[in-house]
């Protein structure tokens, strides 16, 4: 037994040391963008093999690979459609994409840049290495020594940064999940209308507690119930309880990071030096991070989501107030859909009224947010470096970049695939015009490419033919799932294009 017992533990110890070695060769022969890109295929094929591997709730419900494929890459992308009916799925299927959502959430792919970070920062730094000599060194010496001292201590300041800044970032992420999984199981066992909801639907309320909190503070936008939050459209607690959830995993992170930075550094409940927060707090590139802003840029975010969010509401409200949407809603519930659908048009993707009612200008206003990124702020500050390496560029490179810009920029690749998913539909956009029309395919491909969610969907009552409508049936799911399957393919590649676009931001 103890032999055997060896055997396993040193198989165990090679093979940690072997996955170790290939990480690290990865990650220093790779770009950036073919680590993530790596990244995201590897663990999109686990989630589909493990959603196939598993069995369905419903017996009658057989999987077709393509749409665990889409549904996979959905949550790994934190996209939020779903080419199925979600409470198909056991809860076994559900906890995999709970677990594909929190992994290609944007917080915890920034805590594994950190940690690659930090590890460049042991390895090249000098402090950390062993003594291997000693070297008896004259006066004169000495003197060309003490210069680089500096930059040592720069380096230790940093990695000592880095943990720090890591250490907050997990605190926060376990903190959120937490304590919101556990604020949101407690409204559904104190609220009767919510309780029934999971009730008739056979949803365990636990597992609904950890879904919904994971999916709306990764912004990932799947949930266990078939019409997302629409069925607690009446529940003004959990939807605005969500809705701080969705703000504090994404469009307000920086801001509130920056907040818990400052209020532990007034507090000094941590060891951490006055000199490591002063580095932290001014020398944001240099961390690493993108969710740590300059101080000016934080209030220009914080103001911007503010603005937009109002500008959001009140145009929902206006259009909207007395149409189908908040059909049987109060007027305090029709401002809170309002806020939570003016919220989740920038990330998330949950819904709770159906998209197919609201009115065209507010689904314009909501397609023309789900394109900018949640970090978009209404000014921006720009370096002077940056701006003085740009003006030192020659005509001719300036051009060729440019062309280079315009033919791989972000608006381009959309039209492209916009193009191309028409074609794959044309005969639908021939036969079922007003489900299948040119502004629904650019709402679904624009939703997919900003890692959003929001559906119009598909409604039988607006099939060309009245008498087929007999023979339609409803399903309550992204109109994407009504889509082909060379379609679904071209929308894979559109949700995997959009979370890596930062790469394109950075690159230009």
């Amino acid at each position: 037994m103890p032999s055997r017992l060896h055997i396993f533990v040193s198989s165990a110890r090679h093979v940690t040391n072997s996955s170790v070695f290939i990480s690290r060769f990865i990650a220093s022969h790779l770009s950036p963008l073919l680590i993530h890109l790596s990244y995201f295929v590897i663990f999109d094929i686990l989630g589909f093999v493990a959603l196939m591997a598993l069995k369905p709730s419903n017996p009658n419900y057989t999987p077709r690979y393509i749409d665990m494929l889409f549904l996979s890459t959905s949550a790994l992308t934190v996209t939020g459609l779903a080419t199925i009916k979600m409470e198909d799925l056991s809860s076994s299927q559900i906890l995999v994409l709970t677990l594909l959502m929190l992994l290609g959430s944007e917080m915890f792919v920034s805590l594994l840049g950190l940690v690659h970070e930090l590890s460049k920062q042991n390895k090249h730094d000098p402090e950390d290495s062993r003594v291997r000599s000693v070297t008896v060194l004259n006066e004169s010496q000495v003197e060309e020594a003490i210069p680089a001292t500096p930059s040592t201590n720069s380096n230790g300041l940093k990695k000592s940064c880095l943990k720090y800044l890591g250490f907050v970032l997990v605190a926060y992420m376990v903190t959120i999940l937490l304590v919101g999984s556990l604020l949101v199981f407690m409204y559904v066992t104190h609220v009767s209308t919510a309780r029934d909801v999971l009730a008739r639907k056979s949803i365990n309320t636990v597992l609904f507690s950890i879904s919904v909190t994971t999916s709306s503070f990764t912004n990932g936008g799947l949930l266990p119930t078939n019409e997302s939050m629409a069925v607690f459209a009446s529940n003004q607690g959990l939807l605005l309880l969500l809705t701080g959830q969705i703000l504090a995993g994404s469009m307000l992170l920086p801001v509130i990071l920056r907040l818990v930075i400052w209020a532990l550094k007034g507090l000094r409940m941590t060891k951490v030096k006055p000199e490591e927060f002063e580095f932290m707090m001014h020398n944001t590139k240099a961390m690493g991070l993108n969710h740590l802003l300059p101080n000016l840029q934080t209030v220009f975010l914080a103001v911007t989501v503010t603005a937009l969010t109002a500008v959001a509401v009140t145009l929902f409200c206006c259009l909207n107030w007395y149409s189908a949407v908040f059909t049987g809603l109060t007027s305090s519930q029709k401002i809170t859909n309002a806020l939570f659908m003016a919220v989740n048009a920038r990330q998330a993707g949950e819904n709770s009224i159906d998209c197919s009612l609201v009115a065209p200008a507010a689904l314009l206003l909501f397609m023309a947010m789900m394109y900018i990124p949640a970090s978009t702020t209404v000014f921006s500050v720009q370096d002077d470096d940056a701006r003085g390496d740009t003006e030192h560029k020659d005509g001719p490179k300036k051009r060729s970049l440019s062309l280079n810009n315009m033919l791989f920029s972000p608006l381009a690749c959309n039209a492209a695939m916009i193009m191309i998913v028409c074609i794959t539909e044309r005969r639908l956009l021939f036969t079922d015009p007003l489900n299948f029309s040119t502004f629904n395919m650019i709402f679904e491909v624009i939703s997919a490419y900003g890692n959003v969610g929001l559906s119009i969907g598909y409604s039988c009552s607006r099939l060309l033919h009245p008498e087929k409508e007999s023979i339609c049936h409803e399903k309550p799911y992204s109109f994407s799932g009504w889509w082909s399957d060379q379609g679904k393919v071209v929308l894979v590649l559109v949700m995997l294009y959009g979370r890596l676009k930062c790469f394109h931001k950075h690159k230009n």
